[in-house]
């Protein structure tokens, strides 16, 4: 059905999302600040929240259009192509905790075979792990940016 394809478009879309932001901020807490508990936390997450099973793997990508996507070349206005690392940490921690949110809720749904509450204990994590991202990344330069 057309109604349940975009809402698995939807689900892709934001466990990609999902995994590309973990993805950002275990690179950063392995490479940049040598933290092998934090980079471990972060890959557990990540290998936890984006694997899914083999039948929904296969209707994700049966759904997949990304070619017909409409929102691939929108941008934001003023929004900054260069950016410092903290702010960096910050998108990706953001991008990730909305897209922990939306499958949170899409998870909700009928026929949907996700568990909202894996997300939304996941979103809460992160709020925690951002900050200690942060935190060390402060503390390592000196600076409070």
């Amino acid at each position: 059905m057309e109604g349940d394809n975009k809402i698995l478009r939807i689900i892709d879309v934001n466990l990609n999302r999902l995994g590309e932001g973990l993805r950002f901020l275990e690179e950063v807490s392995r490479f940049i600040l040598d933290d092998t508990a934090l980079t471990q936390q972060l890959k557990n997450l990540r290998h936890d929240l984006v694997r899914t099973d083999i039948d929904l793997d296969r209707k994700l990508l049966e759904a997949r259009d990304s070619e017909g996507d409409v929102g691939i070349d929108l941008e934001v206005p003023g929004e900054s192509k260069e950016k410092g690392l903290p702010r960096m940490v910050v998108a990706n921690s953001r991008r990730a905790q909305e897209s922990l949110r939306v499958l949170e809720e899409m998870a909700k749904l009928p026929g949907i075979n996700l568990d909202s509450d894996k997300y939304k204990h996941a979103r809460f994590a992160l709020y925690t792990i951002e900050k200690e991202l942060l935190g060390k990344m402060s503390s390592r330069t000196g600076s409070k940016k």
